[in-house]
């Protein structure tokens, strides 16, 4: 059994086995874990220097270790590998900026291919969901939270085994990531769900971290998604469309369920869309006033 490190051990004998694929997962929450209690045990070293609000109050140290130990470096690490792999999403891009671009019906491809870079994607993917699911849960963050994980790791787990759209995990599980990596940093600034006094203590931070979460969140979320959303939910019509496919008959429940959690957070995107206008507007009139 081996350990997922390496591209490598993602191409060289295929779609890796599912105690392969758990092992790394349980070693990238440990990383996780290990990750996020060094930022801790650093803050608490240094306390007695740092800002004052920090230096009191161990509560706001674990905040903070918890959005940038865990939430942080897992995004970052999934956005950059998504990236990294954006090629395969370059038809998905040209069709965007040129209706001349054609785009093959033919699904197969883009629904049961193994991509090695994608299931490097979702497997780390899956891992923080876990460590996700375990911080929700400890920091009673609530049940929307909680269910979010939950469909959020069942469909990058449904894009590894039995595999249902590897191409398009490249996008949902990595690039988009992009908003979030910036959300889990602006996270800090709020006094309910993070740090309490940071916002008021590096305002300017505060300001650049929301101009950069809302600019990344409607490139990815309100402008990407929604178009990347198109495709892979015609794609799934047409599957399921197919009596001949044998494969799209195996993965029935899958292509359903991915399809009703994607359709779920599209419409989401848009609800918060409009929280983030009138969030915004709140903090415009706050300057103002």
């Amino acid at each position: 059994m081996t350990l997922l490190v390496t591209l490598d051990h993602y191409t060289v004998r295929g779609r890796p086995s599912k105690s392969e694929t758990m092992l790394t997962v349980v070693f990238w929450v440990i990383l996780f874990f290990v990750a996020e209690n060094t930022l801790l045990q650093t803050l608490n070293y240094f306390s007695p220097s740092l800002h004052p609000v920090f230096s009191p109050s161990l509560l706001n140290r674990r905040i903070l270790s918890r959005h940038i130990g865990t939430d942080a470096f897992g995004c970052i690490t999934v956005s950059y590998l998504g990236l990294q792999s954006s090629h395969y999403l370059s038809l998905f891009k040209k069709k965007f900026f040129s209706s001349s671009v054609k785009i093959n019906p033919n699904y197969e491809n883009r629904l049961w291919e193994y991509i090695p870079a994608s299931q490097r994607i979702l497997t780390i993917f899956l891992a923080y969901q876990f460590k996700n699911l375990y911080d929700s849960i400890i920091w009673s963050d609530g049940p929307e939270f909680i269910a979010h994980h939950i469909l959020a790791g069942s469909a990058a787990w449904g894009g590894m085994y039995p595999g249902v759209g590897s191409v398009y995990g490249i996008f949902f599980m990595g690039v988009s990531e992009i908003s979030t990596t910036v959300l889990v940093i602006l996270a800090n600034f709020d006094d309910d769900l993070g740090v309490k006094g940071l916002a008021e203590a590096f305002p300017g931070l505060r300001v650049v971290s929301a101009v950069g979460f809302v600019v990344a969140f409607i490139g990815c979320r309100i402008v990407a998604w929604p178009w990347v959303s198109w495709f892979l939910l015609k794609d799934i019509k047409n599957a399921l469309a197919n009596g001949d496919d044998k494969k799209a008959k195996e993965r029935k429940v899958w292509l359903v369920g991915i399809g009703f959690i994607l359709g779920s957070l599209t419409l989401l995107q848009f609800l918060w869309l409009g929280q983030i206008f009138v969030m915004g507007k709140q903090e415009i009139d706050k300057m103002l006033a």
